[in-house]
C-alpha cells in the first residue's frame, strides 16, 4: 500500500519544519512580487506521470478527464518549470503505485486521496480518508452505483467513496446493492451566528456600496482579467485559461495548471500544478501575475490554496485544512473541513464542514481557533468572500439543485443569486465587487457567466467545459 497523499504532506512539512530549524539564520521567504524567489529553470519531459483516470465530487482534488495518459502538453506562453530554493523540502510527493487486487473481491483504490463519507453523498460527514493507490474492498453500492460502499475504517466501520473516483480492480458488475444504506439526517434551519471580533481582524476597505459585495445596481462594466480551467476532452487534459473583458477574448495559457487563487494584492497566482506537467513536483506553485516565475511552494497532497490578507501563508485542503507559511516555516491544521476562502480583510477562514453531522459552511480563526458556523445546508460549499469581507458567495442545493447563495459574514441576509433548473457554481468575486462570475450548464453546454452581485443582468462571456463533478475547481479574477 502506498504513502496516502495527506500522509506525505505531514511528513514534508516536519521535514522542512526540521530544515528551518537548523538553520543558521532563519529568513521565512515571502510571496510579493516585489521580492520573487530565485529560481532554476528545469525542463520536464512532457510525457510524465499519468493523471488519475476518475472524475471527482467534493471534497477531493481537482477533478480530471477519464484517461490513462495525457497527450503532451504545448502551453502557450511557455511555462517555467522551476526547481525551489531557499528552503526546499526533504522529499517531493511521488506517483503512488495502486495495489493489485486482492482474491476476495473487487476492490476500490482511489486515484488521489479522498475523503470517505458516512454515506452516498457529500451531505454525510466525513468519517475518514482513503489514501492515494491504496486498496479497499467493495461490499456493495448505491441505487444508481454513483457510490461504493468500502471497508474498513476506525472501529471497522465502513464508508462510502465516489464511484467517479476510484480505479475498481476485479469485476464491477460483481457487486451489488448495500444492504445498509443509511439516509441523510434533515439540516437544521440556518441560525445568523454573532458578527465576527473586528479586533481579530484587519481594517476593512471601505463597502462601494449597500449591495454587500459592492452595489450591483450601480455598479460600472465588468474589467480585468478572469482565470479559468478548462476540460479538454479532446486531448485528455486539463488547461488554464484567461478572458479578457476589455477585448472579449479567451487565450490558453497552460496545461495542467488548475484551482487558481490570486493574492489580495493580485501580485501573484497560487495554483495546483499536476504530475503531467512538473512530474514529481505535484502540488501548489506560486507564480506571477504576468505568468512568470513558477516556483514550487507546498509539495505533495495539498490542493485548494486561499492566500492570508497579508500574503505570507496559505489555506489548503490535505485530507482536512492546513495553514502554511509559503516557506514551510509552519504548519498547522485547523478543521477537517474542504474549501477553504481566506477573508481578503481579516482572519475568518470560510470553509465547508461537518461537525458532529452538523454540515455547512463554518468560519474558522486559524491562530486562536474561534469558530462560527455561518450556514446549515448539508450540500452548501464553495465559499468565496466579497472584495470588502462583508459578504460571502457559495452555493447550495436548498432548492433542490445547485444555486449561488449569497450571505452576510455575520449569517444575515441570506439571498439566493441564481435561479436555473440546471447547475450554477463556482462563484468568484469581480474586484470591485459589483459582479460575481461562475460556471453553468444552464444552456446545454457548460459555459462562464456574469451577474451583477444581486443576481441581476446575467451575461454568458465563455464556453468552457468541464466535468460532471466539478465541484472542486477554482476561478480567478484580477483588475
Amino acid at each position: 500500500m502506498s504513502v496516502s497523499r495527506r500522509s506525505l504532506f505531514i511528513v514534508v512539512m516536519l521535514a522542512a519544519l526540521l530544515l528551518a530549524g537548523c538553520r543558521a539564520t532563519p529568513a521565512p521567504a515571502t510571496v510579493t512580487v516585489a521580492e520573487p524567489a530565485t529560481v532554476v529553470a528545469t525542463q520536464l519531459p512532457a510525457d510524465t506521470a499519468a493523471p488519475p483516470t476518475a472524475t471527482p465530487e467534493p471534497p477531493t482534488a481537482t477533478p480530471v478527464p477519464p484517461t490513462a495518459t495525457p497527450k503532451p502538453a504545448t502551453p502557450t506562453p511557455k511555462p517555467a518549470t522551476a526547481t525551489p530554493t531557499g528552503a526546499p523540502p526533504t522529499a517531493t510527493a511521488q506517483p503512488a503505485t495502486p495495489t493489485t487486487v486482492a482474491a476476495n473481491g473487487p476492490q476500490a483504490v482511489p486515484n488521489r486521496t479522498m475523503n470517505v463519507r458516512g454515506g452516498p453523498g457529500t451531505n454525510f460527514p466525513v468519517i475518514g480518508s482513503a489514501a492515494t493507490g491504496s486498496s479497499y474492498a467493495i461490499t456493495g453500492k448505491n441505487e444508481d452505483g454513483s457510490w461504493y460502499q468500502v471497508c474498513c475504517f476506525a472501529d471497522d466501520k465502513k464508508g462510502w467513496v465516489s464511484a467517479s473516483l476510484v480505479t475498481v480492480q476485479g469485476d464491477a458488475a460483481a457487486v451489488t446493492l448495500a444492504e445498509d444504506i443509511p439516509t441523510p439526517e434533515p439540516t437544521a434551519t440556518p441560525v445568523p451566528t454573532a458578527t465576527p471580533d473586528p479586533n481579530a481582524t484587519a481594517t476593512p476597505t471601505a463597502a462601494p456600496a449597500a449591495s454587500g459585495g459592492g452595489g450591483a445596481a450601480t455598479g460600472g462594466p465588468t474589467r480585468g482579467v478572469l482565470l479559468y480551467s478548462v476540460a479538454n476532452m479532446a486531448d485528455q487534459r486539463w488547461e488554464l485559461w484567461e478572458y479578457n473583458f476589455a477585448s472579449k477574448a479567451s487565450r490558453k495559457l497552460f496545461d495542467w495548471r488548475t484551482e487558481v487563487q490570486f493574492s489580495p494584492s493580485y501580485g501573484q497566482i497560487a495554483y495546483f500544478a499536476w504530475p503531467a506537467a512538473v512530474g514529481d513536483q505535484a502540488g501548489i506553485w506560486i507564480m506571477n501575475t504576468d505568468y512568470s516565475n513558477e516556483r514550487l511552494v507546498i509539495p505533495g497532497g495539498a490542493a485548494y490554496p486561499s492566500f492570508s490578507p497579508d500574503g505570507s501563508r496559505l489555506a489548503v485542503t490535505a485530507g482536512g485544512i492546513y495553514v502554511v507559511k509559503t516557506d514551510l516555516s509552519d504548519v498547522k491544521r485547523i478543521s477537517d473541513g474542504e474549501y477553504p476562502a481566506w477573508s481578503p480583510t481579516s482572519n475568518w477562514i470560510a470553509h465547508r464542514e461537518c461537525v458532529g453531522g452538523a454540515c455547512g459552511i463554518y468560519l474558522t480563526d486559524p491562530d486562536n481557533g474561534a469558530q462560527q458556523r455561518l450556514t446549515s445546508g448539508g450540500s452548501d460549499g464553495q465559499p468565496a468572500w466579497s472584495p470588502n469581507g462583508r459578504q460571502l458567495a457559495y452555493i447550495s442545493q436548498d432548492d433542490g439543485n445547485f444555486e449561488i447563495y449569497r450571505i452576510n459574514a455575520d449569517g444575515s441576509n441570506k439571498v439566493r443569486l441564481t435561479n436555473s433548473p440546471t447547475s450554477d457554481g463556482l462563484p468568484v468575486w469581480s474586484p470591485d465587487g459589483n459582479w460575481i462570475a461562475f460556471r453553468s450548464d444552464r444552456d446545454g453546454g457548460w459555459a462562464i457567466y456574469v451577474m451583477r452581485a444581486d443576481g441581476s443582468n446575467v451575461i454568458k462571456i465563455a464556453s468552457a467545459a468541464v466535468l460532471s463533478a466539478w465541484f472542486f475547481e477554482k476561478m480567478g479574477w484580477r483588475p
